[in-house]
């Protein structure tokens, strides 16, 4: 079980775990392809929610790693962190529990998740895997819902 947090009153995080990890290499060809193809595979991010019993809810933080269209023999990555956690303050706004399940409590565990998908890499033989950046869900947020122009 988690630590409850002490300096926040929005929200309880009540557990964090692996849901699912998948990496998959079908062939030496498969490997072959990917140590010279890696940096060109795209990493997706799907962030899903689902209420719980006792006004919990379970957030999925989920990395994908795509292999672009040329690579023939293409490898599977992905990985999912799922975190239990409860809105605390009932006064907070629509958007504001948006932002926390869209932005601040897969910033917490972003880390975590990309040690986790980048030591399995290393493990597999990519031993020069790194992500290009660290990904920042507070960026992707603004990014996502800072154009007036786009529907919620």
């Amino acid at each position: 079980m988690e630590e409850k947090n002490k300096n926040n009153s929005k929200y309880q995080i009540i557990a964090n775990y692996i849901k699912d990890l998948s990496f998959e290499i079908p062939s030496p060809d498969s490997f072959v392809d990917a140590a010279q193809n890696l940096d060109k595979y795209e990493t997706k991010v799907d962030i899903s929610n689902k209420p719980l019993k006792n006004k919990m809810l379970e957030l999925n933080c989920k990395l994908i790693f795509e292999a672009p269209k040329e690579v023939n023999n293409p490898i599977h990555a992905e990985g999912c962190l799922s975190v239990i956690f409860k809105i605390i303050d009932e006064n907070l706004t629509e958007n504001e529990v948006k932002k926390i399940i869209l932005a601040e409590i897969p910033n917490l565990y972003a880390k975590k998740l990309t040690d986790l998908i980048t030591d399995i890499f290393h493990k597999s033989g990519f031993k020069e895997f790194k992500f290009r950046k660290e990904i920042n869900f507070e960026e992707l947020y603004q990014q996502q819902f800072s154009n007036p122009e786009q529907k919620h």
